[in-house]
């Protein structure tokens, strides 16, 4: 949990994580700024290793490089309290016991971070209704005084990610912590960049073959398990063509969700033309999905299977009639009244007595 408190007038924004590495901390402060509209001149901090990765003499510390880029950006000063100095931070102390007694008091009934995130949002702005003991103004009186002195946000966001180099091994995965992330076949052995976010892990291509640097070739929801896979099927296609038995067996097939007319493909595929070859023209209507998002298959699938004779290649054939009246130009007009429109040619000897007028030395009206 992130927990920030501006020191004058006590206003708190509060955000869930799930880790309390570098990423969340850019993260959550990226949504501190945002939730305020407008960056405090100096943030502090009680010395989390994640931030201050090392403690120098007095109030120097050696900051890590992405919260260094963030200051940067904000154009705010990191500071730190001194070490076993709480006197140094007692608002944002109390923001933890209103946290548990009276924000997470019941327990907040909620589904996933996004919905607990959205109930602090609210607790938060709450407060500013609210005035603190011994003070005449109420907190969001206040913090308009601390709006007052502070920074405007810069035009753009800052990228709350860090980035590292990784090679993709010979099952065109990379690793990123200590799990595995797929990638497409064409990119295996080559070196990476892995971009990861709190909820989002990228491979970005860094160039080799085909001059491909700065692509985003996979993307992939993050995961805080231990030595699991992450694998997405589309990058398998490949390869499922020369081993058809992989359908059946490999985890990374059976567990891939697409809608129940493809299952009921598969059945009329085998049905009429035997398991093996009906396998193997389910595989390649499977190997569509490269080109064609899951929806455009599906619609040609289901229009297709009232037909006496179904092949993967009828199918093939129709989802690419598809995709081109879809890419076509006239195909947004589809439905709308296009209304036609005459321009009259124009009539050069106004332009000659224009220049007949200039010569003259009178005026032009436009």
């Amino acid at each position: 949990m992130l927990i920030v408190t501006w020191a004058h007038s006590n206003a708190p924004f509060a955000m869930a994580m799930p880790t309390e590495r570098i990423e969340a901390v850019l993260a959550g402060m990226v949504g501190a700024f945002e939730f305020f509209g407008c960056v405090a001149r100096e943030v502090w901090w009680d010395n989390p290793k994640t931030v201050a990765t090392a403690i120098l003499k007095g109030r120097r510390r050696r900051v890590h490089d992405r919260y260094a880029a963030l200051a940067s950006h904000y154009r705010f000063d990191p500071m730190f309290c001194m070490p076993a100095s709480g006197q140094e931070k007692p608002r944002v102390e109390n923001r933890v016991y209103d946290l548990q007694r009276r924000w997470a008091t019941p327990v907040p009934a909620v589904n996933d971070l996004d919905e607990l995130n959205d109930h602090l949002r609210s607790c938060c702005i709450g407060e500013r209704d609210r005035t603190v003991s011994g003070q005449n103004q109420t907190i969001g009186e206040r913090f308009e005084q601390d709006r007052a002195t502070s920074l405007a946000l810069p035009a753009f966001g800052f990228d709350a990610s860090i980035s590292t180099p990784a090679k993709v091994d010979k099952y065109q995965t990379v690793r990123f912590d200590t799990n595995r992330y797929s990638v497409p076949r064409s990119f295996a052995f080559e070196t990476v960049t892995v971009k990861a976010t709190i909820d989002r892990i990228d491979v970005v291509a860094t160039g080799g073959r085909g001059g491909r640097g700065g692509v985003v070739v996979a993307s992939h929801a993050r995961c805080y398990g231990s030595d699991e896979q992450i694998l997405e099927p589309l990058h398998y296609l490949v390869t499922l063509g020369r081993r058809p038995a992989a359908l059946d067996h490999a985890d990374v097939y059976r567990n891939w969700r697409l809608p129940s007319v493809f299952a009921a493909l598969r059945r009329l595929l085998e049905d009429r033309h035997g398991p093996s070859a009906g396998a193997r023209q389910y595989i390649r209507v499977l190997q569509l999905l490269a080109e064609h998002p899951v929806e455009r298959v599906r619609a040609v699938i289901e229009r297709s299977m009232d037909r006496d004779v179904v092949t993967a290649e009828l199918i093939r054939d129709r989802t690419a009639r598809l995709a081109a009246r879809s890419s076509s130009p006239g195909a947004a007009a589809t439905g709308a009244t296009v209304h036609r429109l005459t321009v009259p040619k124009p009539d050069l000897n106004r332009f000659d007595q224009l220049l007949a007028s200039t010569s003259q030395g009178e005026p032009i009206h436009a």
